[in-house]
């Protein structure tokens, strides 16, 4: 479908309910269209990955952010050389956190595309929300949206390689926030220790949180194949490179890469409550109370 036909239907949804206009919340708009078939599953290095990296670029500029673009080549296939483009805020200097989540997906095969609603629209949503939510605080955190993580986190590496490690605090990851039953668990894997003020947050969520340091605590929730969650999603590159992290994921994802990850499937009170613990945590993270990360003057 191109886009003026999705627009097109759009406007159609719109005309017929014309309450949803204004009532859909920000986060739905942007998952929306992230994961609709004018994207066609944002392949990176395809020219629908690259309007995503446009759509995510603008809604920061509109947030008032300072953002450039971060293009880079990685390894497609045997012979062939994909072009990336990470999609970088830059109102830090120095010292920043890094909140990151990748927006590229599988693309399409044949007829049928990906939508990647959960993986990973719903992270990229969430870095748009804290970005509105956490803009006070936009001299030190950068909002990082890489490219090429399902290639094999080639926008995060080029990131990190490409970055003066003494600029970077501490890497916040999302990837996959969906929590798609009433018993599935928002994980905040990290290596680092967090201040009693911010864990409070998790403990009193309404929202069912984890904090572990190992894949033997989220795996043992889950049923199926053993990840090593460590090297899992774009924290990996910070990892590898001794610097802080923090992996937040619900795991519990029973599309990840099929055609059925659509935002039908996304619980939309459970995904806001996990939008609104992450802009408490975060700013309480960077807040007085916190030795470990809070901001410096």
């Amino acid at each position: 479908m191109k886009r003026h036909i999705f627009l097109a239907t759009v406007l159609i949804v719109l005309a017929a309910n014309p309450a949803m206009a204004t009532t859909l919340p920000q986060w739905h708009k942007d998952l929306t269209y992230l994961s609709s078939e004018a994207l066609a599953g944002r392949k990176a290095g395809s020219d629908t990955g690259a309007q995503a990296g446009d759509y995510v670029q603008k809604r920061l500029q509109q947030l008032g952010y300072q953002t450039q673009v971060q293009p880079f080549a990685f390894k497609q296939g045997f012979f062939q050389q994909g072009q990336g483009r990470n999609i970088i805020s830059n109102d830090c200097l120095q010292n920043c956190v890094v909140i990151s989540a990748h927006y590229d997906h599988l693309g399409h095969s044949g007829h049928n595309y990906y939508p990647g609603a959960n993986d990973n629209a719903s992270g990229v949503a969430a870095i748009l929300y804290l970005a509105e939510q956490l803009h006070p605080l936009r001299k030190h955190i950068t909002f990082a949206a890489f490219d090429a993580e399902e290639n094999g986190l080639h926008g995060a590496k080029h990131f990190v390689e490409n970055k003066d490690h003494d600029a970077v605090r501490l890497n916040i990851n999302l990837d996959m926030l969906n929590l798609p039953r009433a018993n599935s668990r928002l994980f905040f894997y990290t290596r680092e220790p967090l201040c009693p003020m911010a864990k409070t947050h998790l403990d009193n969520s309404p929202i069912k949180t984890q904090l572990t340091r190992s894949n033997r605590s989220i795996n043992r929730r889950l049923d199926g194949e053993r990840i090593d969650w460590l090297r899992a999603s774009d924290h990996w590159a910070f990892a590898r490179q001794k610097l802080p992290f923090i992996f937040v994921t619900a795991a519990d994802a029973p599309h990840y890469h099929q055609t059925s990850d659509t935002l039908a499937q996304i619980h939309g009170k459970r995904y806001t409550q996990t939008l609104q613990l992450l802009t408490q945590f975060i700013g309480e993270l960077l807040g007085a109370h916190c030795d470990d990360f809070h901001v410096r003057e």
